[in-house]
């Protein structure tokens, strides 16, 4: 029974890089410019044709930090349900992107109702920092309240 289980899981295991290196492809080649699968194979950096230039200088590095934030994404779940013991802790049920989204929504009235230019540098230190008051006042919570369901409806507040 073990074994079949594992093998199960390996099976599992490899479609599943199998289907990411083909969406891999399809992400890098599928665009308002179609490049074909054997241009993306061939094409390197000593090229200089406008499909290399496309390639190498907007699709690789967006499919690049779409797969790096993606599994940081994860990690960052996974780890709020490791600290809190909880499987449905979330960035979305413990209130901290509710946090984020506050305080930009507070920077961007106050400095646009001031008539200030609000760069998207600003806006993403507000939302980190929102993101970390939130945080902590669950963390603090979290130390007074004993039931889960009490720190999931501070949170919520």
């Amino acid at each position: 029974m073990q074994q079949r289980r594992k093998i199960r899981y390996l099976i599992a295991f490899v479609l599943l890089i199998a289907g990411i290196i083909v969406l891999l492809f399809c992400n890098i080649g599928i665009g308002t410019v179609k490049i074909p699968l054997a241009e993306i194979l061939t094409t390197g950096r000593a090229q200089e044709g406008m499909n290399a230039k496309i390639l190498w200088e907007i699709r690789f590095p967006r499919t690049l930090a779409a797969a790096i934030l993606g599994g940081a994404l994860a990690l960052a779940g996974y780890l709020l349900q490791t600290f809190f013991h909880n499987p449905i802790a979330g960035p979305f049920v413990l209130g901290i992107s509710s946090g984020a989204k506050m305080v930009v929504a507070l920077v961007m009235v106050f400095l646009l109702g001031n008539t200030i230019r609000v760069s998207s540098g600003l806006l993403i230190l507000a939302a980190f920092l929102g993101a970390m008051l939130s945080m902590g006042f669950v963390l603090l919570m979290a130390r007074k309240v004993d039931s889960m369901s009490m720190l999931v409806v501070s949170g919520v507040m």
